[in-house]
């Protein structure tokens, strides 16, 4: 996949969070199908930008979360991490926060 198809998927998340529809679940999985092609600041992106659209907007909720999961596992595939590992270090993060 080119970095130009790649960022149209981009786009095509930025477009889907605040959307009460079945539009994220939708480009979800299809960004989910081409994963390996995402680059690992890419999938970092993502995540990001799932995390800060839930402050400022109504999203689906549990669409989002199953979605950042999965990259989360699969950012923790390429780091050579389980995704045990990672929860259990996300976690201890969120304890050290407060």
């Amino acid at each position: 996949m080119t970095k130009d198809e790649r960022a149209v998927y981009i786009f095509a998340l930025r477009y889907a969070l605040p959307r009460q529809t079945y539009a994220l679940g939708l480009v979800a999985g299809e960004i989910m199908a081409r994963i390996h092609d995402f680059e690992t600041w890419e999938v970092e992106q993502m995540i990001n930008e799932c995390q800060q659209i839930y402050p400022e907007h109504w999203i689906d909720q549990q669409e989002a979360d199953k979605f950042i999961a999965q990259l989360q596992k699969e950012l923790a595939k390429r780091n050579g991490k389980s995704f045990s590992q990672e929860i259990k270090r996300g976690l201890k993060h969120e304890r050290d926060d407060k």
